[in-house]
């Protein structure tokens, strides 16, 4: 098979490289390179829209330079690129991510092996690290947990690690999905069950904490969903959005009924943590 890349330059490059690489992964993108100025986006020659390219949100920002050039290469190993380019992550001491041909290292509360497939998750990104971050601040103890848009299901394996009676992983993306259930299985999780869906959370599901780490058009469009799907006092950690975005979250948060309690950064990146509560809460 062969595969068509199409070599993006990004000025400047964040965090503009990975809101263009979820966009990619949104079209059917399947493999991706960071270059020391951009990107560099891999699919199926057969399903290359060059018209596709002229329309994506990222280049039309005007705060951003996105111009691109594409070629055709022979078929990629992905596994073995992935192989190469994974290292394991490592945070605040207490979690360490790691693929099954590292070694285990003593000292660390969690250790959680994935393996290191397409899907978006692995810890290397600084969504999914503050994702950690804030997690490890609740008690989840015996909560029941959703993990949305779940991609490796690191997250809902850590939620499991924490004390959650029953965690619920969802992703739109079939590749995801059967990546999760491989990683769920691999660190031999039982409360841990994967599904394929999108963000339509049924009212009443009563979920004590729900873990969205999505783009910010989505997360806005889904909050009152989500809401819906938490328990009285439940929580929402949100991420996968940039911090010039947070006042955008946050009014789509407090409209839904949200008190805020938590807000972390890095690099351009945010995440904020949000509590239901029926009792109307001061802005």
């Amino acid at each position: 098979m062969r595969y068509t890349e199409v070599d993006f330059l990004i000025a400047p490059t964040d965090p503009w490289r990975e809101l263009l690489m979820v966009e990619l992964m949104e079209h059917g993108y399947e493999g991706f390179e960071e270059t020391t100025h951009g990107l560099k986006a891999f699919l199926p020659t057969a399903d290359f829209d060059r018209a596709l390219l002229d329309g994506l949100m990222v280049a039309r920002d005007p705060h951003v330079s996105v111009t691109h050039t594409v070629r055709e290469v022979p078929d990629i190993n992905w596994n073995a690129r992935w192989e190469r380019e994974f290292q394991p992550v490592e945070v605040d001491g207490k979690v360490r991510i790691r693929a099954e041909f590292h070694p285990a290292m003593a000292g660390y509360e969690h250790e959680i092996i994935i393996t290191p497939r397409m899907a978006f998750g692995t810890g290397h990104h600084a969504t999914t690290r503050m994702m950690v971050r804030s997690m490890l601040e609740l008690d989840l103890a015996d909560q029941r947990v959703c993990d949305l848009g779940c991609g490796t299901g690191v997250l809902a394996i850590l939620a499991e690690r924490l004390g959650a009676a029953e965690v619920v992983a969802i992703d739109n993306d079939p590749t995801a999905v059967a990546n999760a259930r491989e990683n769920v299985e691999m660190n031999q999780c039982e409360r841990v069950t994967v599904e394929k869906g999108g963000t339509d959370l049924e009212s009443g599901e009563e979920y004590g904490t729900i873990l969205a780490n999505i783009e910010r058009n989505t997360l806005v469009k889904a909050m009152p969903n989500l809401v819906g799907a938490m328990a009285e006092g439940g929580s929402l950690l949100l991420s996968g959005y940039v911090r010039a975005d947070e006042q955008v979250m946050a009014k789509a948060a407090r409209n839904a009924g949200l008190r805020n309690v938590q807000n972390l950064e890095e690099g351009d990146w945010a995440c904020s943590r949000w509590e239901k509560h029926t009792t109307p809460q001061a802005a």
